[in-house]
C-alpha cells in the first residue's frame, strides 16, 4: 500500500528541461510563427499578439475576443475581471506595420518584440530541471527572475488540468535560483507531468 502511494505521488512529479526555458519574447515569436508584414498579419497572429499585450499591460486581463478586421488593423477587445467585462478600448494590431497599441497603454513594435536576441538564463541548481520521463500533461509557466536571481510572480499560461501537478510545477519553478543580473527578466518554461 505504502509503495503504491509513493509510486502514485512520484507519477505526478513535474519534470522540466532547463534548456526549455525561454524569454517571454522568444515564446511569443514561437507562438506567432513566421511574420510577413508585406502580406499582413493573420487574424490568428493578431489574436496571439493581443493576448500577449493584454497579459502584460491590461490590468485584470482575463481573455480577448477574436480579432475583427478594421482595414489596416485588427481590433481585439480585451475582457477584464472575474465578470469578463469588455474593455471600451480595443487592442489594435497593425496588419502591415506590426504596431500593437491600446489607448491607455504603451505602443509596441512587433519586430522589436520577436527580434529580441537576449538569451534566457539557466537555473544554477538544475536538480529539479532534468527530465525524468516522457509525459502527456504539460504545464506552461511564466515567471520573473529578479536581479538577485530569485523567482517571483509565477503564473500559469496553460494548466495541465491536474491541480497536484500544477502546484508541484509552481513549487519547482519558485525554488529555482538564477545567476544575479542587472535587471529583471520574464521567462517561460513548460513542465511535464508523468501520468
Amino acid at each position: 500500500m505504502k509503495s503504491a502511494l509513493m509510486a502514485a505521488l512520484l507519477g505526478l512529479c513535474p519534470s522540466a528541461n532547463a534548456q526549455g526555458i525561454v524569454t517571454l519574447e522568444q515564446d511569443l515569436a514561437r507562438e506567432v510563427g513566421a511574420v510577413d508584414l508585406h502580406a499582413g498579419l493573420s487574424r490568428a497572429q493578431a489574436g496571439t499578439l493581443a493576448e500577449y499585450y493584454c497579459r502584460r499591460y491590461v490590468g485584470g486581463c482575463g481573455t480577448v475576443a477574436p480579432a475583427t478586421d478594421r482595414n489596416a488593423d485588427w481590433a481585439v477587445v480585451p475582457f477584464t475581471g472575474v465578470a469578463a467585462i469588455a474593455d471600451t478600448h480595443p487592442i489594435m494590431v497593425g496588419k502591415h506595420s506590426g504596431k500593437i497599441s491600446w489607448r491607455p497603454g504603451p505602443s509596441l513594435n512587433l519586430l522589436d518584440l520577436i527580434g529580441s536576441k537576449e538569451a534566457a538564463p539557466m537555473p544554477l541548481d538544475r536538480s529539479d530541471a532534468k527530465p525524468r520521463r516522457a509525459s502527456a500533461s504539460r504545464v506552461k509557466v511564466q515567471f520573473s527572475v529578479l536581479p538577485d536571481g530569485t523567482v517571483a510572480s509565477v503564473r500559469f499560461m496553460r494548466s495541465s488540468r491536474n491541480p497536484e501537478c500544477d502546484r508541484e510545477a509552481g513549487r519547482i519553478v519558485s525554488d529555482w535560483r538564477f545567476p544575479p543580473r542587472g535587471r529583471p527578466i520574464e521567462l517561460v518554461t513548460e513542465l511535464g507531468c508523468a501520468q
